[in-house]
């Protein structure tokens, strides 16, 4: 048996990752799910959160707004609706686009108007918290 994770994280834009980790960390739909070798196969829904892979004594943070995971034989891929390194998140543009969709959602144009900003207002708050909380602690596990 391996003692490592081979890991895809895939976005419907692009993949954004595949190497081999020792851990990973999703959040589902019915919690937080840790994969480690050896894990018995799963297939999963995720929800919006984040996802955190450790390889070694680093720590890597994506923000995810929900997805599938499939997990077989050491091999691990997440399939997300939409993904972002946290590294690459940009305060300013989020806390731009946080304004808008709370703007749009005072709109009251439409229902499906609310629940879209509703959408992008969830997607903004979730990627400020993962971009903060990398920018002031460090993650242990």
């Amino acid at each position: 048996m391996s003692n490592k994770l081979s890991l895809d994280v895939i976005s419907q834009e692009q993949q954004l990752l595949s190497q081999e980790v020792d851990m990973v960390l999703v959040p589902s739909m019915t919690g937080q799910i840790g994969i480690l070798p050896g894990h018995i196969s799963l297939f999963a829904s995720l929800e919006a959160g984040e996802l955190i892979l450790t390889s070694g004594t680093r720590n890597e943070v994506f923000a995810i707004t929900g997805g599938f995971l499939d997990v077989n034989q050491n091999q691990v891929t997440v399939l997300a609706d939409s993904a972002i390194r946290a590294e690459d998140i940009d305060i300013n543009k989020v806390e731009e686009a946080k304004k808008r969709a709370q703007e749009a959602m005072k709109d009251k144009s439409s229902e499906k108007d609310f629940k879209l900003a509703e959408a992008d207002l969830r997607k903004a708050i979730l990627e400020l918290k993962v971009a903060k909380r990398r920018r002031h602690s460090t993650l242990a596990f």
